[in-house]
């Protein structure tokens, strides 16, 4: 039932790539990076499940691993994407140069903590639940730093975006993965449907991004005209 409900995640993540990627045109680099990441988050529930039909073993193992390193370096551009949409939406300084730099400063930094815990540390151990069978990080202590500091990233700015466009997305998106992370304690495929309501949410604020406008537009680039002919020029 589990791996079922894995599956349909996948699926799911895979709908939002598509949707975020078709907007590439109108609203940029941000709808590539956040179906990338749709992407990632698509072969996770994938992996997981496949893990009851292929059993315990060295394939699954190899496929489990790029799932904790996707994870990594992965989540953290979450904030990049939430800051990119918030500045788009009307929190001016979520689109100035600082905000940028400081931005990028905290993602590097979570994605060099996020390759020490699930990449240079990364220890495979297979664990069952459910009817699902899957490999976790067995050296992971305490909560996943770069996971939480990215979510109240993205409560901030949710909470920015719906006070300045109106837009609840991000910010119901982020309580809902908060719910769902401490629910996932027990239930574990829970982190997972949180993960998909969190990244809804973002798909959500990038169309309503795309809706405001397109960058060109944003950036006030007015739209060039073809002069015309004097009316002694037209009279010659």
């Amino acid at each position: 039932m589990v791996s079922s409900v894995m599956a349909g995640l996948g699926v799911c993540m895979l709908v939002l790539a598509g949707i975020a990627a078709r907007q590439r045109k109108a609203a940029g680099g941000v709808a590539v990076l956040v179906a990338v990441i749709c992407l990632g988050l698509a072969y996770d529930n994938f992996v997981i499940a496949a893990g009851n039909p292929m059993g315990f073993g060295e394939t699954l193992e190899a496929l489990s691993a790029p799932r904790f390193w996707m994870h990594a370096l992965l989540t953290p551009l979450l904030i990049i994407a939430g800051g990119v949409l918030a500045g788009r939406l009307g929190v001016g300084w979520a689109a100035t140069r600082a905000a940028a730099v400081a931005g990028w400063a905290l993602v590097l930094a979570l994605m060099g903590l996020g390759a020490v815990e699930d990449i240079v540390r990364l220890s495979l151990a297979p664990e069952k639940y459910a009817d699902v069978l899957r490999y976790t990080n067995e050296s992971t202590e305490g909560p996943p730093i770069p996971a939480v500091v990215t979510i109240l990233v993205l409560l901030a700015l949710g909470v920015m975006i719906w006070r300045s466009a109106g837009s609840p997305w991000l910010c119901l998106g982020s309580i809902t993965m908060f719910a769902a992370a401490a629910a996932g304690v027990a239930h574990p495929w829970m982190g997972n449907v949180g993960e998909l309501a969190l990244q809804a949410s973002i798909v959500a604020t990038l169309s309503a991004a795309t809706r405001a406008g397109s960058p060109s537009t944003r950036r006030g680039a007015a739209p060039t005209e073809t002069p015309t002919r004097s009316g002694a020029e037209e009279a010659d």
